[in-house]
């Protein structure tokens, strides 16, 4: 409810945008004005990019990667030479903002949205969609945002949505 509330903060302040990679580094500066302390939010509402990715995503979650796993195209790949299409990654959620998620949750970011490879270990906040087939991917880069460079959005998350 609280997110719904912010949404239609954010439509009213379009003029103001921040771009993907901004949002994607964490630097954000939230829109000021009207004030969302009814639904337990503070005098700021959720940053517009930040609304947006929230809104499109299935499951928003800071999550440590446990496992890095290739895709292969069993296809294209040659005696002696695979062809990888991407990785699934298996994690922890260590928490969830918004969608249905278990303890433990793999997703998948092929090299086409993304080459970046995630590293085991490390913490991300991550905004997965659900593809044709059910399962959770990434589409991009920026759906993937680095533990250090998330301070910002998570702030954002703490202050507006239940987590």
């Amino acid at each position: 409810m609280a997110l719904m509330a912010a949404v239609a903060v954010v439509a009213g302040c379009a003029n103001e945008r921040v771009s993907d990679a901004a949002l994607h580094a964490g630097n954000l500066e939230a829109h000021p004005a009207v004030s969302d302390k009814s639904q337990g939010g503070s005098d700021l509402p959720l940053d517009e990019a930040v609304s947006r990715r929230v809104a499109e995503a299935e499951l928003v979650a800071k999550v440590r990667i446990t496992g890095v796993h290739r895709m292969i195209d069993h296809a294209l790949s040659e005696p002696g030479m695979m062809a990888i299409l991407g990785y699934v990654y298996s994690g922890v959620a260590e928490k969830v903002w918004k969608g249905e998620s278990a303890r433990l949750l793999a997703f998948r970011l092929t090299l086409d949205d993304c080459e970046e490879k995630l590293r085991e270990g490390k913490q991300y906040l991550i905004f997965a969609s659900v593809d044709t087939e059910g399962r959770l991917q990434l589409t991009s880069c920026e759906a993937a945002v680095a533990d250090g460079e998330a301070e910002n959005l998570l702030v954002q998350l703490d202050r507006y949505l239940q987590g």
